[in-house]
């Protein structure tokens, strides 16, 4: 048999193709394993934009409302017929009722405000002007159990009540066992938030005492829900601590050569840039920096942040 003879002239380039075409089926596999480790690491990583926030402690009490209010009595007894409604705002002088009986007698309000008939025994107990002489603690365990007015009414009975609502409202907050740091977290005239049903009501404490561990306070406030003119009980939330800023979870955090700092996405690529940490609560952190603002974007889930990584 004829034997071939393979000339090296002909071997080389055929060499010089064979490496070429497996060079590049290698990068393409390289450049496929890259880019779906990238876009699995691009799934896999939690990303969002750094904004300003706040954190709160907050501690659920019950206040006891204290009002600018006037009682409106009876003159005699009779037959009552109201000419307001319960709600009804009214000036100084304004006429609110007529009684029919031995006598026919008209009832003017004593000061403007709100009407109300929202009665409780403590109208003329919980006055302002006598905080400073009262029990406000036995003044809690008073019974406020009193029938509305009715269409007959006897001689000095209440029917109803004048609300200042320009008046600020005072609420005394009694907290048992409120451990040493929030007794050490409020004092007199310091400034005080308070929560009800979500809305914020900012006030200032203008009494405070100690003892037993018991706390109570007097909170002034200046604005407050029109609801209050009607309640003298109310359910609340006091805020003990607060915490605001730039604020990222405890587990975003990572350490290098002892210095805390955020993986951040800059132009497609991870970055870990220092922060200062300013405070934690409720596994928040408050943090500042240089490179901080509302532009950034930080890694949430840092276990999965590679230095330099292209997030395409």
């Amino acid at each position: 048999m004829g034997k071939y003879r393979v000339r090296p002239g002909r071997l080389i380039p055929a060499l010089f193709v064979l490496l070429g075409g497996i060079g590049l089926i290698l990068w393409g596999a390289f450049s496929t394993l890259a880019w779906a480790k990238n876009n699995v690491l691009l799934h896999l990583l939690d990303i969002t934009v750094l904004v300003q926030g706040e954190v709160r402690e907050t501690l659920a009490t019950q206040g006891l409302l204290i009002k600018h209010e006037e009682p409106v009595k009876a003159p005699v007894s009779g037959q009552l017929h109201l000419l307001v409604q319960d709600g009804d705002r009214l000036r100084t002088g304004a006429l609110m009722a007529e009684i029919s009986g031995t006598s026919n007698e008209k009832i003017w309000s004593p000061r403007s405000g709100i009407f109300c008939t929202h009665l409780d025994n403590l109208e003329n107990l919980l006055v302002p002007d006598m905080i400073d002489v009262l029990d406000l603690a036995a003044v809690e365990k008073i019974s406020n159990n009193i029938t509305p007015a009715t269409n007959e009414v006897t001689g000095g009975q209440i029917i109803g009540k004048v609300v200042d609502n320009l008046q600020p409202v005072l609420v005394f907050i009694r907290l048992e066992n409120p451990g040493e740091h929030v007794t050490r977290t409020f004092s007199k005239d310091a400034a005080v938030t308070l929560f009800w049903n979500g809305e914020k009501l900012n006030g200032k404490i203008m009494q405070i005492h100690s003892a037993d561990s018991v706390l109570n306070m007097l909170v002034e406030l200046p604005q407050y829900p029109e609801k209050y003119i009607h309640q003298r009980r109310v359910e609340l939330d006091l805020v003990t601590r607060r915490m605001a800023g730039w604020l990222v979870p405890e587990e975003a955090i990572v350490f290098k050569e002892g210095k805390p700092g955020i993986y951040i996405v800059s132009k497609q690529i991870v970055r870990w840039i220092p922060v200062a940490v300013q405070d934690r609560l409720q596994g928040m952190v408050a943090v500042s920096g240089d490179k901080i603002n509302n532009s950034v974007r930080f890694v949430k889930n840092p276990g999965w942040a590679r230095e330099g990584v292209r997030l395409d």
